[in-house]
């Protein structure tokens, strides 16, 4: 396997960690060891180290009623260690609001824990990295959204989940990567506005061509804005000199000279049950064009021979929670980790997010 992928977390230094047996502490790192299903990278040695720390999450997540949520790209310590669903911004949008529990904690970056306090507002929800951001929700504002409205007014204004919760109430409907199209197509009049991503956009405009005038918005990625069409060009080339088929799988945030040369497109949930699919059936040399969190999912929940050619793009804010950031903001939240928003900006931006909810079911 060629790809590159950050080395597993350790425990942090001076984290005070609660004492396990070493019965426990074998149970809890053998089921981490199989379920990551990383043999070379997360040994049982790397699992007996963080072993105390998914036990006492677990058990405060059991003694609070805490369901714990995480987006594709966090760590597989988090995803097959201590989180309790794990999918892309639709599917987590739906169980933020749907959860029977009155306590959420969000392993993500900051928008996606305003989209569930504005689904669910009465719930506590919590963030454990306050400062994980995210390069398309920073790159535009409520102010932006405003003046656009203003240049073109009457369009209809749809924004990626991508966004905050002030962009989001200015907007007429949320989409998200596996839905934006279907979404987009069904909303009134031959023209509209997508923001804030320039690449869905374009991928919006190119299949909407002849049917909707697409006004787009100049945000990117700064993960899936580094992929190229040529670099795929030239992967392909190497491959096919050397007898291989590659199948290239790319995440719609990429640019449109990307979708072109791939042969699946989709969201991260898309990505992964294809790759698996592939796999199943004998196709295992595939290149996904996506944040490296993707990788690690199809890795652990496949058991068929893969191959990944190339590598990936790690999510710098993505990668920023740690099991032991969970640990701390279970056990005493501090102000900055409990998501408050405006009780006008959640009555505005859940009607963007319901109106998701309703064209895409």
């Amino acid at each position: 396997m060629t790809i590159e992928m950050p080395s597993p977390p350790r425990i942090k230094k001076g984290v005070i960690v609660k004492k396990y047996s070493e019965e426990d502490i074998y149970a809890e790192s053998e089921r981490l060891y199989n379920k990551i299903n990383q043999k070379e990278r997360w040994t049982v040695d790397i699992c007996k180290t963080i072993a105390p720390l998914t036990l006492e999450i677990n058990q405060l997540k059991k003694e609070k009623d805490v369901f714990l949520i995480a987006h594709s790209y966090q760590t597989p310590d988090i995803i097959y260690g201590v989180a309790d669903e794990v999918s892309d911004s639709y599917s987590l949008s739906k169980s933020a609001r749907d959860a029977s529990q009155q306590i959420i904690l969000f392993s993500s970056v900051r928008f996606m824990a305003e989209t569930a306090k504005i689904v669910s507002p009465l719930k506590t929800i919590i963030h454990p990295s306050p400062d994980a951001g995210c390069s398309l929700s920073d790159g535009i504002s409520a102010g932006d959204v405003r003046e656009l409205k203003r240049l073109f007014p009457g369009v209809p204004v749809a924004c990626y989940i991508n966004t905050t919760a002030e962009v989001k109430a200015e907007c007429d409907v949320c989409v998200t990567s596996s839905n934006y199209l279907k979404i987009c197509e069904r909303l009134p009049g031959d023209k509209l506005i997508f923001v804030p991503d320039k690449f869905m956009g374009k991928h919006l405009q190119n299949s909407l061509r002849g049917k909707k005038e697409v006004i787009i918005y100049d945000g990117e990625c700064e993960v899936h804005a580094i992929f190229t069409g040529e670099k795929i060009r030239n992967w392909r080339k190497r491959m096919n000199a050397q007898g291989i088929n590659l199948t290239v799988l790319s995440h719609p945030e990429c640019d449109a000279e990307v979708l072109e040369e791939s042969d699946i497109v989709g969201s991260s949930e898309v990505l992964i049950t294809k790759t698996i699919e592939l796999s199943e059936n004998g196709e295992k040399n595939v290149m996904l064009i996506t944040e490296c969190g993707t990788v690690d999912r199809i890795l652990a929940e496949t058991k068929n021979d893969l191959n990944v050619i190339g590598a990936c793009v790690m999510c710098k804010h993505m990668k920023k929670t740690h099991l032991e950031d969970i640990l701390q903001s279970l056990r005493n939240p501090t102000s900055e980790q409990i998501i408050e928003l405006d009780d006008e900006i959640i009555l505005k931006a859940k009607k963007s997010l319901e109106e998701m909810f309703r064209l895409a079911e």
